[in-house]
């Protein structure tokens, strides 16, 4: 029996970043248009170029927004339809942070951001110290597959484009930026990439409850260490530091979310509430002041 090929995806952007106001037009447009990728006048509908649409395209879908069906065409995916009602035009940074963890996990149709924030650990890096290091980690994924290691370096300008900026060049008021500038989660200094930690200021302890129940499944309990260290864990997607992670799991615990139990050395974290990751995302958005 053949093994079968993993997936693997490269260069689905057009070489285009993800823009200002790209998400909301495509939240906006796709409940009533399932079929609108797949029409001449897209490029009118969205207000952008023919190459930007699939650009947009393939964005929806890499960051969880969207799925498409040959029969149906587009549609919302449940997060997709929670950014959609509460925050359409991506006010919040939460909404930015949950895209975020999406395409740091997408494997299959984000493979350079996930072997960016999963398999490179250094936290001071130059481009060609980045592109060395996932080229290793996408030769050993791809297990034999050929791939255009020129579709590879475009993506990982993509990716440092999309969440650092050149503050020579830097215009706030330039539509062309990405909204995960906001994040602040890469720096770049005189060409060196530099991993940040979050800020507090936008950084809800929702988010972590909302990793955990992914990362328990049906389980219902994790390990600290797990849930921290683990691939697709707190320190790879978010940059969290152990301390930083058991602040929040002890916020989580006193507000009743969560039990952490550190005694006899177990470390491990238990759900207490019966809720699951959609229904963290939809707490959050009702608490905000609207």
């Amino acid at each position: 029996m053949a093994e079968n090929k993993v997936k693997l995806r490269l260069q689905g952007h057009e070489k285009f970043a993800l823009r200002e106001g790209w998400i909301n037009k495509a939240l906006m447009i796709i409940p009533e248009q399932p079929d609108i990728f797949l029409k001449k006048d897209a490029t009118d509908m969205f207000g952008i170029g023919s190459n930007m649409v699939k650009s947009l395209r393939y964005w929806m879908k890499a960051f969880g927004l969207m799925s498409e069906k040959s029969s149906t065409g587009a549609q919302l995916t449940e997060i997709g339809k929670l950014i959609q009602k509460y925050d359409l035009y991506l006010e919040q940074s939460f909404s930015l942070w949950i895209m975020h963890s999406y395409i740091a996990k997408n494997i299959e149709n984000a493979t350079t951001w996930f072997m960016y924030f999963n398999r490179c650990d250094a936290v001071e890096l130059e481009k060609s110290e980045i592109e060395a290091i996932i080229l290793r980690e996408v030769k050993k994924y791809a297990a034999g597959q050929k791939f255009s290691q020129k579709s590879l370096s475009n993506d990982i300008d993509v990716l440092l484009n999309m969440y650092s900026k050149n503050t020579d060049k830097y215009d706030p008021e330039e539509k062309k930026h990405s909204p995960f500038l906001q994040l602040e989660l890469i720096k770049n200094t005189s060409g060196k990439y530099i991993k940040n930690r979050p800020n507090k200021k936008n950084f809800s302890e929702l988010l972590v409850l909302y990793e955990l129940l992914l990362m328990m499944g049906k389980n219902q309990n994790i390990s600290i260490e797990k849930a921290i260290w683990g691939e697709k864990g707190l320190n790879r997607i978010y940059n969290l530091t152990n301390v930083m992670a058991n602040e929040y799991f002890d916020r989580l615990d006193a507000a009743g979310y969560i039990r952490v139990d550190r005694t006899a050395g177990l470390d491990m974290i238990y759900l207490i509430q019966d809720m699951n990751a959609i229904d963290v995302l939809e707490k959050y958005y009702k608490s905000v002041d609207r």
